[in-house]
């Protein structure tokens, strides 16, 4: 049975339903969770592809078809007989809608990949050094933060706009009316201060940005409200309440290890490959700066320190090169090709050409080339480079991490 804690003391809960919708950068998911009698049954009700679209000169997320699969799968859920009673929305991170003074949607948010992000970057370290801006913020300078989407915002230049929420605060919004910025998405954007726990406000003024954008912080697991009638009805659906959950998809996976101990080694894979460590509190020092390893929130108040490296996005991005030039292959196979052969070539992950999209093959054999290593030429030799090469990058993060903390840790959880 559940025991849960409100104002009015403890309760006791000996079933419920829940739903957790859960958005990556390449696909997403609504799961079921079932509580029944001690037991917790995980049903996948709905699974869908999230993909990016480019218009004229900007790469967008298609918001309102995602919202869309998100109705979908309340309803899914109900025409499977369950009754859910609460939603949670969890995302990737750093991407952000804004609203009008009417609380519409001004524009589908820009995708992280777009080069917006990079020119604001680019614009950001002209204004303070590397270093400076690694210990004001306690993150690393990378180009897909939320703060250089922000200061190279074209609306924003424009004065328009009157609230900015991250991805899964803006789904909240749109199904209670209720705007709250969640405490795990907020440490992402690059604009939180740990020592007042808010939004780092001298700093957002100094960069010109306007305060008014910026909503009320929130802890995770936060019961932000119920569905809005109009929803309620639409879908034909019973009432239900949003929580607030703790919603950087990062941050959520690491809260579900299990495990009773307060700090522990942690790798994330997905599109992108998150490796870390859970800590109570930010940790800054110069092997932090000289690591590159930056600190987000997770379930409020704690902190992770990690590095977050390009992913499975290679692999990715290669299959959908094969499947544009007629090979239909799937990754299964495209692992038994790669346990077939033997290459002890490597590629830098983190050089910025694996990035972006395009012909992902034609880039790890460039980089090969240009290393003077032996080049892929085969399928199986191009996944063996990319799979070996990621495994390496997590190894050395992985090291840097305990010198880092100054403590070896005797377990790693994936």
């Amino acid at each position: 049975m559940l025991i849960f804690y409100s104002r009015k003391g403890l309760f006791k809960v000996a079933s419920i339903q829940v739903l957790a919708f859960d958005l990556g950068a390449s696909n997403g998911r609504a799961i079921v969770a079932d509580y029944n009698d001690g037991l917790i049954t995980l049903h996948e009700v709905h699974r869908f592809t999230n993909d990016p679209v480019t218009l004229n000169n900007f790469i967008y997320w298609d918001f309102p078809r995602l919202y869309h699969e998100l109705k979908t799968s309340l309803v899914v859920a109900k025409n499977l007989g369950f009754n859910v009673q609460s939603v949670g929305i969890d995302s990737w991170g750093v991407d952000y809608g804004l609203l009008d003074a009417d609380g519409e949607l001004i524009s589908n948010p820009v995708h992280y990949r777009d080069k917006r992000a990079a020119l604001g970057m680019e614009k950001l370290l002209n204004m303070y050094g590397v270093d400076e801006l690694k210990k004001k913020t306690g993150m690393d300078c990378v180009s897909f933060n939320t703060v250089n989407q922000l200061i190279n915002d074209r609306l924003l230049k424009k004065n328009i706009g009157i609230s900015m929420l991250n991805i899964p605060d803006l789904f909240n919004y749109f199904l209670t009316g209720i705007q709250a910025s969640e405490f795990s998405m907020v440490t992402i954007t690059q604009l939180y201060d740990y020592t007042t726990s808010n939004w780092d406000l001298n700093w957002i003024d100094e960069l010109k940005l306007p305060r008014r954008i910026f909503n009320k912080i929130i802890p995770s697991g936060t019961i932000l409200g119920d569905v809005k009638n109009t929803i309620i009805t639409e879908l034909s659906i019973n009432p239900l309440k949003v929580v607030s959950v703790t919603s950087h998809d990062t941050g959520a996976a690491i809260r579900a290890i299990p495990t009773a101990k307060e700090d522990f080694l942690f790798i994330a894979t997905g599109t992108w490959i998150i490796v870390g460590a859970n800590s109570k509190q930010m940790i800054m020092n110069e092997d932090v700066m000289a690591y590159d390893l930056t600190n987000e929130g997770s379930k409020y108040p704690n902190v992770n320190l990690l590095k977050n490296h390009v992913g499975l996005w290679i692999l990715q991005e290669a299959k959908h090169y094969w499947i544009k030039e007629g090979i239909d292959i799937d990754y299964p196979e495209m692992i038994d090709q790669a346990e077939a052969v033997t290459i002890d070539s490597y590629i830098d992950i983190m050089d910025t050409r694996f990035f972006g999209h395009g012909d992902m093959p034609s880039k790890v054999m460039a980089y090969c080339s240009e290393t003077n290593q032996r080049v892929p030429c085969s399928i199986g030799e191009i996944v063996k480079v990319i799979e070996q090469s990621l495994a390496r990058q997590i190894a050395t993060t992985l090291s840097h991490l305990e010198i880092a903390i100054g403590k070896k840790y005797d377990e790693v959880h994936m």
